[in-house]
């Protein structure tokens, strides 16, 4: 079920719809048959969430298979590199929507409902029946809303959006963690996004210290107590999954990708590599 193209490509809600200001709400159908998405992959800047009320189809989300059925709801990470494939006619409903538009109107009180959307690249949620209809009813609702916008129609859409979110938030898959944020964990979540940003050309902690104006002693400390890892390990964690993606979705060349990623010669991005995974770009690639 590998895809592989020549390069990923960055999906922007602007190009699944011109008219989004934020969110897009559709039927899952709508969303797999339209153009650049069916049987693709991308690197996406929204998050979604995804509900099959009939039919199933498979995705893969940086390499890992999921199996996404009937009466079943997931959340996809924004930082997640993914395609779908499905062989028989599916039905449901997509969500995509930014973190800018959901905390528009909100305070930093509620940023704990993407704690669980941003720790993994996929949650899956244990729903009863009655919380599957719920949770359909809501996204109705949002669809109507969003087909027929109107003034006001972006507040009322956020409202249902948090709502969504709370009750998906409070019934997410037992091996997964839902935490209150503190100021340690935004300022740990500043630092992952700039790292997002910036890891091609900045690797060492000295630069988010700065951006973040806290020292790196302080950095390296709470990422230690909220990631149980340092500050370096962060970043260097990004640049192998970036490289991972490269390797697993694209025809790139462990050149074409070490010049990507910002090393300036390739042994030295085979020696990273292996150091980080056991074995070189090549040894991974042929692995999948």
């Amino acid at each position: 079920m590998v895809i592989r193209k020549d390069k990923l490509d960055f999906l922007r809600l602007e190009d699944i719809d011109s008219s989004s200001s934020g969110i897009v709400i559709m039927p899952i159908a709508e969303f797999l048959n339209a153009k650049g998405n069916q049987n693709t992959l991308h690197s996406r800047s929204f998050f979604s969430l995804l509900l099959i009320t009939q039919g199933s189809l498979f995705m893969v989300a940086d390499k890992i298979v999921y199996a996404v059925s009937t009466n079943e709801i997931i959340s996809i990470n924004s930082n997640c590199v993914c395609s779908f494939q499905y062989n028989f006619p599916v039905e449901g409903y997509i969500i995509l929507f930014t973190e800018s538009f959901f905390m528009q109107r909100y305070n930093t009180d509620v940023l704990h409902y993407f704690n669980f959307l941003k720790g993994n690249a996929i949650n899956g949620f244990v729903l009863t029946k009655a919380e599957i209809d719920r949770c359909q009813h809501l996204i109705s609702l949002m669809l109507e809303e969003y087909q027929y916008f109107k003034m006001g129609s972006k507040d009322v859409l956020r409202n249902y959006l948090n709502i969504l979110l709370q009750v998906l938030g409070r019934n997410i898959a037992a091996d997964a963690f839902v935490a209150q944020l503190d100021e340690k964990d935004e300022k740990v979540g500043q630092f992952e996004s700039l790292v997002n940003e910036n890891y091609k050309e900045s690797r060492f902690p000295s630069f988010y210290a700065d951006r973040l104006n806290i020292s790196v002693n302080y950095l390296n400390r709470i990422c230690r107590e909220k990631r149980a890892t340092s500050s370096g390990s962060i970043i260097r964690e990004r640049i192998i999954l970036e490289a991972e993606r490269l390797l697993y979705h694209t025809f790139k060349t462990v050149k074409e990708i070490a010049f990507e990623l910002g090393f300036e010669n390739v042994p030295y991005f085979i020696t990273f590599f292996k150091a980080k995974k056991g074995f070189s770009p090549e040894e991974f690639r042929r692995k999948q």
